[in-house]
């Protein structure tokens, strides 16, 4: 038996210096092919996602102002209104203590929703729907809001976005509802 310290030093070495070129091929396969199975499975339950596809991007869009401006209600502790003109699609939104002239520039700079969606309709809980003309959403300086309902239609799909007063998520529905069918 031998007492030699550097002969165990070279076995030791020797045996390390077999393992330092990374994975083996047969190791790479079988993560691969877990990989693989993991996304087989979890791939369909993305696929019917209200935000997935690109169509659903003025939803998208819609939900996040709608979040953005209660934030920014909170914030400032100034009422935030977002309005809609029904009749040519364009949403702008204005907050508390704007003069005219700022008020002016934000109708000036009113958008279409990205995406090509519409806003079709907007409904007020205990006073209705209003189809025609411009809507109003205010964003109150406590952050809560009007709880409505907004209806969108992209091509011929319609979306409806519930906005309750205290809460702050934004609820999806993949077709048109109204407050008669959520009771």
């Amino acid at each position: 038996m031998s007492t030699d310290p550097a002969g165990s030093a070279k076995s030791l070495r020797a045996i390390t210096l077999d393992r330092t070129g990374g994975f083996t091929l047969l190791e790479l396969i079988v993560v691969m092919a877990l990989i693989g199975i993991v996304f087989f499975f979890a791939i369909p339950r993305f696929e019917d996602a209200p935000f997935f596809d690109d169509a659903k991007k003025s939803g998208r869009w819609l939900i996040g102002k709608l979040q953005a401006l209660r934030e920014e209600s909170l914030r400032t502790r100034r009422q935030q209104s977002l309005h809609i003109d029904l009749e040519t699609g364009r949403v702008w939104n204005t907050a508390e203590g704007m003069n005219p002239e700022e008020v002016d520039r934000a109708v000036q700079r009113a958008q279409l929703l990205p995406g090509g969606g519409r806003i079709v309709s907007v409904e007020y809980a205990g006073r209705g729907r209003v189809a025609a003309g411009r809507a109003e959403i205010r964003f109150y300086r406590d952050g809560h809001s009007e709880k409505v309902l907004i209806h969108l239609r992209h091509g011929e799909a319609f979306s409806s976005f519930l906005l309750e007063p205290f809460l702050s998520q934004v609820k999806v529905f993949d077709t048109l509802v109204g407050f008669e069918d959520l009771r």
